[in-house]
């Protein structure tokens, strides 16, 4: 089953394209950067055996996790060992910061001045050697993080079955998540909730050496944005029925596709991650989801809460230009009335009652062609409210008397006025304006649909009107197609 998300979006357009760039990133980069690092991994380890540090430390090394309470790491890297695995022993030994700490301070109680020398060349040499690597590089130590490995340690991968266990559970969430949060919030909460749960990996393991890579924290990031978004909400389900052979559709719980989560521990558990380190970075990233796209919420919230306030202070503005510039008329000031009506109309251009105070002024001067654009702007304006409507055709009314020609008003602007028009049922207005339209053979990508809401006016008392125009309006809408 996978969440339908609350879109009319189709096809192509409806895919979630971050979170599929995301993973698209990470497999470029496993497949070019990383298409060589287990041989160059192994290159390391083979270098670290043949120097002989090796053998220097690896005595040191099960004595001192056996005294430091990690017995079953011992055990499991000295079965290891014997099994001829030397790459979980090179990982676990070679790159184990608190060993070196440990033998840096008390080294010499258990080697000679000369074998504390040698060892020190050798640790600096293999230093230097395994910084190319990209999981050295780029991969987040809990025990040594650099800034900007809590950025890049989501792009590695150890195999590309970890990118496609994240993959496969991160995709049913992606597609309402990212319909949700819109293409760019979803990028930056995607890089933040790296950031934040590379933290939480770092506070909790700082003293380990278990460095993070792999993107299923990442798919456990996405769930938690799901799960914050939606929590109980009830989703549209798309599944497939068998018996009918097609795909339908089942409102449900959001929550009911979250138990996908423990697919990623599980996984990297049974792949042999260690606990404490699988855990962890899936935890931390699921609460780093659910808290930052809380925190986005709260943001919108206060956002929406302010935009409030400053569309109520604008209106409370605009009624009182309003209420000045009536007033004005009332006293004969027109051309303060004028320039207040001016004022409002530059303080929202899509208000419709200062068009109409300015032409109640300018009518005044008929000949003007400051009168005629105001008559078009108020004829044209995009309105649906009933009164105001109403008041459109009381001046259409009023300006065609002062016109030698309905022609003389813009064929789109005729159009428009067909549609008004037929909604108000001044269906003798819009039909007279049809009429010579459809005479002149004169054609605009709306009139279509302008007739069909005239033939719809008309049903009732024109029958053989109405279905003459659905037809033209059809044939209309057949040529602009």
């Amino acid at each position: 089953m996978i969440p339908k998300p609350a879109t009319e979006t189709t096809g192509l357009k409806s895919a979630p394209w971050v979170c599929l760039g995301f993973f698209i990133a990470y497999l470029l980069i496993h497949l070019t950067l990383q298409h060589d690092e287990l041989e160059r991994q192994q290159d390391m380890a083979d270098w670290y055996q043949q120097s002989g540090l090796f053998e220097l430390e690896w005595e040191n090394y099960i004595s001192w996790l056996r005294i430091s309470g990690q017995i079953s790491k011992a055990e499991t890297l000295e079965q290891a060992r014997g099994n001829g695995d030397s790459i979980t022993v090179f990982r676990a030994m070679a790159f184990d910061p608190a060993f070196e700490a440990e033998n840096q301070l008390r080294g010499d109680q258990y080697w000679d001045y000369q074998q504390m020398e040698k060892w020190r060349g050798m640790r600096d040499a293999f230093r230097e050697r395994s910084s190319e690597l990209p999981g050295v590089k780029a991969g987040l130590n809990p025990s040594a993080p650099r800034p900007s490995t809590y950025l890049t340690w989501h792009f590695l991968h150890e195999n590309l079955w970890i990118w496609m266990v994240a993959l496969l559970v991160a995709m049913p969430f992606a597609w309402p998540v990212e319909k949700e949060l819109g293409h760019g919030k979803t990028a930056v909460l995607w890089i933040v909730t790296g950031v934040v749960s590379g933290l939480i990996y770092v506070a909790f393991l700082s003293s380990r050496y278990l460095p993070l890579t792999g993107s299923t924290p990442m798919a456990a990031g996405l769930i938690g944005m799901y799960v914050g978004l939606f929590g109980l909400r009830k989703l549209d389900f798309l599944w497939f029925d068998p018996r009918q052979k097609k795909i339908r559709s089942t409102a449900l719980p959001a929550a009911v596709i979250t138990p996908l989560f423990f697919i990623l521990p599980v996984y990297e558990t049974l792949s042999g991650g260690s606990a404490a380190h699988v855990w962890v970075a899936q935890i931390g990233a699921l609460l780093a989801g659910a808290g930052l796209v809380h925190l986005a919420r709260q943001a919108e919230v206060r956002g929406a809460e302010q935009q409030v306030d400053e569309t109520d202070d604008s209106e409370r503005q605009l009624r009182q230009k309003l209420t000045s510039a009536w007033a004005s008329m009332s006293a004969m000031a027109f051309r303060d009335a004028e320039q207040q009506f001016e004022a409002a109309m530059q303080m929202d251009p899509n208000q419709f009652l200062p068009l109409t105070g300015l032409y109640q002024i300018r009518k005044l001067t008929p000949e003007s062609d400051s009168f005629h654009q105001t008559a078009r702007q108020v004829l044209d304006a995009d309105i649906s409210d009933e009164g105001l409507l109403r008041q459109q055709y009381n001046i259409y009314r009023d300006y065609v008397k002062r016109l030698d020609s309905d022609e003389q008003i813009p064929l789109e602007t005729r159009v428009r006025l067909i549609a008004n028009l037929s909604k108000l049922g001044e269906t003798k207005e819009a039909d007279r304006l049809a009429t010579v339209i459809e005479k002149q053979g004169d054609r605009h990508p709306m009139l279509g649909k302008s007739l069909s809401l005239l033939a719809q006016a008309l049903s009732n008392s024109n029958q053989a009107r109405s279905n003459h125009l659905k037809m033209l309006a059809v044939r209309l809408t057949e040529e602009s197609v």
